[in-house]
């Protein structure tokens, strides 16, 4: 997508999100009260129409990931207005009209400057990926079967690595991953975007045009990113550049991390939530040989950052 683009999508998706939050927050406050007068619905109405005008001429404009987003949140008002309304056919219906395109562009995220906590992941049968694994040592080759749309999910893994280098046998659009928990993540340089809720004492490796990450704690991340990668209402993360022994791209190895923005932390001062992993704290040696058992559970304690967590993830074994 062009800088240009890229501009207006971000100040797009930003602003609707605020509009959108706003009005979500009047709905509410007039679901309260014992009755909302006709004319203030139709006032709220005329509002939500004129976001709905305005999204459906921005279809073309913006990436997939957040035209779906938006149109969620949309709805999401319709349905409360419609409440209050008395009944579903009393509320002005809108429909999204997608305009034309020549060529259908993927599925992404938007560059990161507008990260709210609506960002939801899809569901794991609509992606390549896993759920509820522990114990495991993943590689690429186990997303064979499963790599049709090039986006891959992952929900609810615990005290796994996964090593998905090389990638060449898989495209990767996109990266989702959900209640990660003690796990170590050696993931390619992928062409879209990563998407990260609910991580706990991870170490994760990858390359991505754009990164966010939600609700997360004591997570390592050694990253080649195209834009400045965003968190939010996270802790004790750690970023280090894309480590040079696992690059198949030479830009990589030249490329340090940008200026994260912390959308919790948005005074002037350092955000307290994040920093740079110190050098005598990098890992050099990667786990790209298979293992199992008690070599696997030493690894993961030799690696994950949180000391406190390291005799728990014998726990659930």
């Amino acid at each position: 997508m062009a800088e240009s683009k890229w501009t207006f999508a971000q100040k797009f998706y930003t602003d609707f999100h605020a509009k959108t939050a706003e009005l979500a927050s009047h709905l509410d406050a007039l679901k309260r009260s014992s009755a909302a007068a006709p004319d203030v619905l139709q006032a709220v109405a005329v509002d939500v129409s004129q976001l709905a005008k305005s999204l459906a001429e921005a279809t073309g404009s913006l990436p997939s990931y957040d035209q779906r987003q938006c149109e969620i949140q949309l709805k999401s008002l319709e349905r409360v207005l419609e409440e209050l309304r008395g009944t579903s056919s009393a509320a002005p219906k809108f429909s999204f009209k997608r305009k034309s395109a020549k060529s259908k562009a993927p599925a992404e995220l938007s560059s990161g400057n507008g990260p709210t906590p609506r960002d939801t992941l899809p569901d794991v049968g609509s992606a390549s990926g896993f759920s509820s694994l522990s114990f495991r040592y993943l590689t690429i080759s186990d997303l064979a079967s499963r790599s049709s749309s090039g986006e891959i999910s992952l929900s609810d893994i615990s005290n796994c690595i996964m090593n998905m280098l090389p990638h060449d046998k898989t495209h990767i659009s996109a990266i989702h991953l959900q209640r990660v928990t003690n796990c170590i993540l050696l993931l390619p340089h992928i062409s879209g975007s990563v998407l990260l809720h609910d991580m706990s004492n991870c170490v994760l490796v990858v390359g991505c045009h754009q990164f966010r990450m939600h609700n997360s704690t004591e997570v390592d991340v050694y990253l080649s990113v195209g834009t400045n990668p965003v968190i939010e209402h996270c802790s004790n993360i750690r970023f280090a550049k894309f480590p040079d022994a696992l690059s198949q791209d030479p830009a990589q190895q030249r490329r340090e991390v940008p200026a994260v923005q912390d959308f919790s932390h948005i005074r002037a001062s350092p955000s307290p939530n994040w920093s740079i992993l110190s050098e005598g704290k990098k890992k050099h040696d990667w786990p790209i040989s298979p293992l199992q058992g008690e070599a696997l559970i030493a690894e993961l304690r030799a690696v994950l950052p949180g000391d406190r967590d390291r005799e728990s993830i014998l726990q659930d074994r």
